[in-house]
């Protein structure tokens, strides 16, 4: 009597029964490969199944519903790759690099160990002792920064990650004062060059009665104050022209002897050299005086300064 055959359930060796897939495994398939197989009812559904997960995301699989995850995958090529950085992740977290926090109800010798452990200083203060060379907290940012490490401490960050931050504040506050004096000069030359404009020889004499009407209302820090002062988006107001025109005017009304430029603190006695110095060359060299449309006009003025300023005392 013939042994009987341990693969007669296996549909390639039973005659009887031909598949569509035999031509596709041959006569010795493994019986795993057999009832894989079985599951399609024809070569079409086993394509169509066989394109589905030839082109379905690795990534779906792993990382689900999870759209964060997926996206943090989508970083790497292949599983290969994921794999790669698994393991190095692995082998740096066995290397000790990062040592878990404190947890939440840690105690105050947990969290003081675990600084010690870490570099991280007592207080926030420690953070801004020893900095690398060439790193600094100025004094303006002083504040700013000692409640931020004061946060940071809390967190237990690393000082390299606080230096990381100061570098980076210093170097950000750095280029926002040069773009802003480049913006303050562009500035300062459209002022100047529509005041000139409109002034013409008047401009040098209109900005010193400005400069002068500041300092003696308002003395000179507050002067200095008004003078770096800005508007609402920021501009310099002294580089807005009406403000400087509606300054010299009103230093004009306040004080007429604001447009004499006084070489010894007593303005109305430069006033009346001034004067006098003219009506003599006048005098002297009267061809010269009259071609001399210039001249003529400012000893106009002076006159007009002394009479406004004669009127004041009087009135």
């Amino acid at each position: 009597m013939a042994e009987t055959d341990q693969t007669t359930d296996n549909p390639i060796n039973n005659p009887a029964e031909p598949t569509w897939f035999q031509p596709l495994v041959g006569d010795d398939a493994p019986a795993e490969r057999i009832e894989l197989l079985k599951g399609y009812d024809t070569p079409q559904a086993f394509l169509e199944d066989f394109e589905n997960t030839k082109n379905r995301d690795w990534r779906v699989d792993i990382a689900g519903d999870d759209a964060k995850f997926k996206s943090q995958l989508d970083r790497f090529s292949t599983p290969a790759d994921m794999g790669k950085s698994f393991r190095e992740a692995q082998a740096t977290i066995r290397g000790g690099m990062y040592k878990q926090a404190p947890a939440p109800d840690a105690t105050d010798d947990d969290i003081k160990a675990f600084r010690e452990a870490n570099g991280i200083p007592a207080e926030p203060e420690g953070y801004f002792e020893n900095l690398p060379e060439g790193l600094v907290v100025g004094e303006a940012d002083k504040e700013i920064f000692t409640d931020f490490a004061t946060k940071m401490h809390s967190k237990n960050v690393s000082p390299e990650v606080m230096q990381e931050v100061i570098g980076w504040y210093n170097g950000f506050a750095e280029q926002q004062q040069e773009q802003l004096a480049e913006i303050d000069h562009s500035h300062h030359q459209e002022t100047e060059d529509a005041l000139r404009n409109e002034w013409g020889s008047d401009y040098r004499t209109n900005i010193n009665m400005v400069s002068k009407l500041l300092e003696t209302t308002f003395g000179e820090q507050a002067k200095d104050a008004i003078l770096n002062a800005r508007d609402g988006e920021g501009r310099a107001i002294m580089n807005i022209p009406e403000i400087v025109k509606g300054l010299a005017g009103l230093s004009r009304k306040m004080d007429p002897l604001a447009r004499v430029i006084s070489q010894n603190n007593d303005p109305a006695q430069t006033l009346n050299n001034e004067i006098a110095e003219i009506e003599k060359f006048m005098r002297t060299n009267r061809k010269e005086y009259n071609a001399d449309q210039k001249m003529q006009d400012r000893l106009l003025e002076l006159y007009d300064i002394r009479l406004e300023h004669d009127k004041r005392k009087t009135g």
